[in-house]
């Protein structure tokens, strides 16, 4: 009997002709889409939670730029008026007016935080004022801050919004003497110094902002009045 044997060059051709079928090339197109959806899919996630953690440390960010320039000025608080003015009377002269109206605080002092331009004949002493103003078209609020170096004149004073995502600005003052009707370690949220004839103490700062995500995120600082304390 006579054997024949396939030559290696055959062979070769034959295992060269073997390849994959549709079902292996479809399940692979298959898991290969999977992992391409995963992988997507946790991309977005990381943009997304990457934008979220931006937004918070922006809003805080922001907030701490606002209590930090009212700390300064509330800190360089000092009881004095119309040091540019051309007459008034320094001790009538209404140096610290705190009110409160539709449970929003309006401030206005007089405070050493002012840097005078060189070579001007002018104090670092201005009036100081914080306020809140409603925005067009948005329940949001503006929180404004007003300075004047001319104190007890109305000209002169410049404005300009230190934020416009405010939901709520609330202020309320420490007693540093005894007020009649109240318990000396109440807070009060209205101040006179024209009747009180001095400073607060100390005054309590209460700040809600907004997130882009619509969320109102509360801040609160109490600062201390040196030249009282």
């Amino acid at each position: 009997m006579k054997v024949v044997r396939s030559s290696p060059l055959r062979q070769q051709y034959r295992t060269s002709n073997s390849g994959f079928t549709l079902l292996e090339v479809l399940l692979a197109i298959f898991i290969g889409s999977i992992i391409l959806v995963v992988l997507y899919s946790s991309f977005v996630q990381i943009i997304k939670s990457k934008g979220r953690v931006e937004e918070e440390l922006e809003l805080y960010h922001e907030a701490n730029i606002i209590m930090t320039k009212i700390t300064k000025d509330l800190a360089n608080t000092f009881p004095r008026g119309n040091v540019n003015a051309e007459e008034g009377n320094q001790s009538l002269y209404p140096y610290f007016i705190g009110e409160n109206q539709d449970d929003l605080s309006t401030l206005r002092f007089t405070s050493l935080s002012r840097s005078p331009v060189p070579g001007a004949r002018e104090s670092d002493q201005s009036e100081i004022s914080y306020y809140v103003e409603p925005i067009q078209g948005s329940d949001l609020l503006a929180l404004m801050r007003g300075e004047n170096p001319s104190i007890g004149l109305e000209e002169g004073e410049r404005t300009y919004p230190i934020s416009e995502r405010v939901v709520a600005f609330n202020l309320a003052y420490v007693s540093s003497i005894p007020v009649i009707g109240q318990d000396n370690d109440e807070y009060l949220f209205e101040w006179d110094s024209t009747k009180t004839l001095a400073l607060p103490s100390a005054v309590d700062i209460r700040l809600v902002l907004r997130n882009p995500r619509g969320e109102d995120i509360e801040f609160n600082t109490l600062v201390l009045i040196p030249v009282v304390n």
